[in-house]
Parts: structure tokens; sequence; C-alpha cells
């Protein structure tokens, strides 16, 4: 009976080879169920980071729609286009490693103005105050970031001051750039309540580490600047630095304002903190079409360096990169402003270009004489001008030698017979595409221009002044960019439409090769 039990009993339990058999086969389960897991969540995460990096992306293009469906003509708009190589800082630290060596990177800049009532915030001590303003200065671009700078309560002694970098006058002349690399030169200003110390400097001649951080943490801005100025006092007056009696305002938009004088500089909107500025529309035109500086004399719109500073020169001097801090060195409301003007995160290249439609430059005379505008070869595709290209030798690329597709070369390619492309007349590209060289001057900021000797960047600049609808003089026959024209007031059409393509990373690495958008948007927008 017992041995039977006991046979019974050995038959209903699992032997060695069958425990193994089963361990492996479980084994074999939790491998499969692993990698069903570990699929899941990497489509997860990548979803995620698809989700993240168009959301910015559709960010970016609804923002920009809407400032140019409110762009303002009494205004001017400029281009700053910048490529940068890839391995500008050697092969082995590429500034995006999910593109090869030869890659051109884009930190391109664009200016322009909007109308419409605009609310920046306003400090009152303790509580913000939303005041108004009806135009606004834009700039989209990338910012730079120190963020090992002390901000405001932070340090010995130093309640209402906070470091900046110096911008201008500083020992290291290099322009700050998204991928700069080394020391800076930094300046202490006091951010108090008293409009007659406010922006004051407290301290020089100390240095901090510059270098920027890894593109995946470049940032793009927004950065908008109310036109805001509620008193008549003269354009240097303390008072300036108050809006409606409260918030904490520049004196203007300009690195080295005419209206002002001497050599005096204002790199406060270039600090991030401000976003009004003491000056009107009027108050701009006139200091770019008016040499205020000597006695309101007419500016011109591109001159030679004997004959001061000139209307594209001035507009130049706009396009350094802002300060942005997405994360501020601390919770008081002149270091929080440091992050308004972040829009995307992550964004290693931005591309403006710009085209003209067919037609503009059209142009009917006194003596009805017509003169056709541009009229583009039907069989070729439509021309965007400021995108670049590395130059070929031997049949390979040159990563050392970047060129721009521009208006210049299309209009001299057009005239010589090279395609079935017409230019009109009334219009003359060098007038729009100004070459600066690190010798031109807007009074005491220079042009800030990073193409030189051993640079490896190169850089094109479009601008557009204040007459984009006439292209006669007085008398409707002589044409105003002829040798006999006006130099004050030349033709420079605007663009008919603008093409943005903005490269992201997102926040973990996730997608490797990041995600490009591109999206084109007319001037004006039209709904």
């Amino acid at each position: 009976m017992n041995s039977q039990l006991f046979s019974k009993t050995n038959r209903l339990a699992f032997t060695l080879i069958e425990l193994m058999v089963a361990v492996v086969v479980l084994l074999a389960v939790m491998v499969a169920v692993g990698r069903i897991f570990s699929t899941t969540s990497d489509i997860s995460s990548s979803g995620k980071a698809i989700a993240e990096t168009l959301q910015q992306g559709v960010a970016i293009e609804q923002q920009l729609r809407e400032d140019i469906a409110n762009i303002s003509r009494e205004g001017f708009v400029g281009i700053h286009s910048v490529a940068v190589p890839n391995n500008v800082k050697g092969e082995f630290m590429l500034i995006d490693d999910s593109l090869s060596s030869d890659a051109i990177i884009r930190c391109d800049q664009l200016i322009f103005f909007t109308d419409g009532v605009a609310t920046p915030m306003l400090n009152t001590g303790s509580t913000d105050f939303a005041g108004q303003g009806l135009a606004t200065r834009v700039y989209y671009g990338h910012g730079i970031r120190f963020p090992q700078l002390d901000g405001i309560l932070q340090g010995v002694n130093n309640d209402e001051q906070s470091d900046d970098p110096m911008y201008f006058g500083s020992t290291i002349p290099q322009v700050k750039t998204p991928w700069y690399e080394g020391a800076i030169e930094v300046e202490t200003r006091m951010y108090t309540e008293s409009q007659a110390q406010r922006f004051n400097v407290v301290g020089t001649s100390y240095y901090a580490n510059g270098t920027q951080n890894h593109p995946s943490e470049w940032t793009l801005c927004r950065q908008a600047i109310n036109l805001g100025d509620d008193d008549q006092e003269n354009p240097n007056s303390t008072r300036k630095t108050v809006y409606l009696g409260r918030g904490i305002s520049s004196h203007t938009i300009f690195p080295w304002d005419p209206r002002i004088g001497g050599n005096a500089t204002y790199p406060h909107v270039l600090h991030g903190r401000v976003d009004i500025a003491a000056t009107q529309l009027d108050d701009i035109r006139q200091s770019v079409l008016q040499e205020v500086e000597f006695g309101s004399a007419n500016r011109q719109w591109r001159g030679d360096t004997s004959t001061g500073t000139d209307q594209q020169e001035l507009i130049a001097s706009l396009f350094y990169w802002p300060r942005v801090e997405p994360y501020p060195p601390t919770a008081v409301r002149y270091d929080q402003a440091l992050m308004m003007s972040a829009i995307a995160e992550g964004c290693v290249s931005f591309q403006v270009e710009w085209t003209y439609d067919e037609g503009v430059g059209e142009a009917t005379d006194a003596n009805h004489v017509w003169y056709s505008g541009y009229q583009f070869d039907d069989l070729t595709v439509s021309p965007w001008w400021g995108s670049a290209y590395t130059y070929s030798i031997g049949g390979q690329s040159d990563e050392y030698n970047i060129g721009f597709n521009r208006l210049t070369d299309f209009t001299y390619d057009a005239i010589n017979g090279v395609t079935n492309d017409v230019v009109p007349v009334s219009i003359n590209p060098s007038l729009i595409e100004p070459v600066f060289n690190n010798t031109d001057t807007a009074g005491a900021v220079l042009v800030p221009t990073i193409y030189g000797a051993g640079t490896r960047t190169n850089e094109y600049w479009a601008i557009f002044g204040y007459n984009g609808s006439d292209p006669f003089m007085e008398n409707d026959l002589d044409f105003l960019n002829g040798t006999s024209g006006d130099p004050t007031w030349r033709y420079t059409p605007w663009p008919s439409a603008l093409r943005i393509t903005v490269h992201l990373l997102d926040r973990n690495n996730r997608l490797g090769a990041g995600w490009t958008y591109q999206f084109v948007v007319d001037l004006p927008e039209r709904n």
C-alpha cells in the first residue's frame, strides 16, 4: 500500500529535465515580453518626443503668422542669415552629432515691427501691472545663455544688482554667438526702483565662463519690445527708464541711438530684462532717416564710410543675439524676465529665406511707359534667397567655404541670359543685400558681423527700408535707384513671402536626428 502511494506520488512530480525545459520556456516568454515592453516604451518615448518637437514647431509657426499678419509698414524689415559649418569646433566636436561634418547649421535672425495693442509686464514693486502700447519691435532668432552669472539677491551686498554680459566696450571683442566658446567680460548693473540709478553700472573688469550650452539646449527667441513713451522728456532722461510711472523700460531699441548722441550704449534690450522701450515708430523713423546727430540732415540708405552712419548700418546694429535664460537664476521679477522671450528649446537651426512674387518691381512712369517686374522661368523652381550651400572642390564638399543664394547673383544671371528670368530695372539688389565688415560702425557700436578671416562662418544680410512701394523720384520719370536717384529714399520692396525652417532636438535626445519643421508665410499674411 505504501509503495503504491509512493509510486503514485512520484508520477505527480516534475523531472529535472521538465523543470529545465519549463525554465527555458519561461525565460523565452520573459525575453519576448521584455522586448515587447521595450519596443512599446521606445515607441511611446519616440511618440512623446515627436509630439513635443512638433508642438514647438506648430507654436513657432502660429506665433510668426500672427505677427506677420500685424506687420507694420511704418517700420523696416531685416534678415541676418548666419551659416555655421557643423564642424566649426572640430571634426570630433560637431554642433549636431546627427548630421554630417560638412552640414550647415543656421542661426538666422529676423526683425520687423507690428501694429496693434501690446501688453508688456510691468513691475510695481510687489505686484505686476499690465500697461499697453500700440506698436512692437519683434525679433526672431536664437538667444544666448549665461546661467553661471549671479542674479538679483545673489552674491554679497548686491541686493539690487545683477551681473550681465558686456556686449560693448569689452576687452573681448568677439560677437557672442550661440556656438561661442571662451570667457566673457561681465558688468554689474543696478535694477533698483529708483529711476535715477536704474541700469547704472556699478562693477566691471571681471570675467566669467561664456561657453554656450549643448545645441540640445539652444533656445529660439521671440523677443517683443513694446514701444511705449509716456512723457515729453529728452530721449536720454532718466525718466525714460520708467513707463506709466511703474514699469522698467529702456531709453531705446538701438544699442546706440543717434537721437541721444555721444558714445553711450544701451544694451538693456540685449540683456533680456526689458520688454519696453521709450520710443515710438516715428522716433525710430527719425533716427533711421535723419542724421539727428549732425543736425538732422538726410541719412543715406547706403553710403561709404566717409559719410558717417548710414541707414543700413543703424538697422544692422540691432542684430545681436540677446540673453535668454529658460531657467532664471532667481525668482525676482527682473531675473524672471530673462525667460519671457523663449519660444522653443533645443532649436539647433533656424533658417529664414525670402522671395519675390512675379510682378514685383513693375512700374509705369508719368509718360505711361511700362516697365516689367520680376518674371520667373516656368521650367525652373521659384527662387528662395538666403539658402546656403558649401562649395565643391574636386567633387567633394568644402565645408570651409559657404555661399548663399543671393538676389544679386540671380539678377546677374538673368541679365546675362543664363536663365529665362526677367528682372525689373527699378530694383537694385545691391541696395537690399549689403556687405558689412568689422569697421562698419553705427556710432559707438560696431555692426555685429561675424564673418572674418579664420571664422569659418559666412553671413548674408537682406534689409528692406521705408520705401517699398514707390520706385520713382518726384517727377515720376527717374528711378530712385538710378545714379541720379535720392540716396535717402531708396526703393527696396519688401519680400512677398518668407520660408522658415527649424531643426529641433528633443531634450532627452530620443529622436537622434531630431525633427525638421518648415513653413511658408506670406507678407502680409492674409486670412
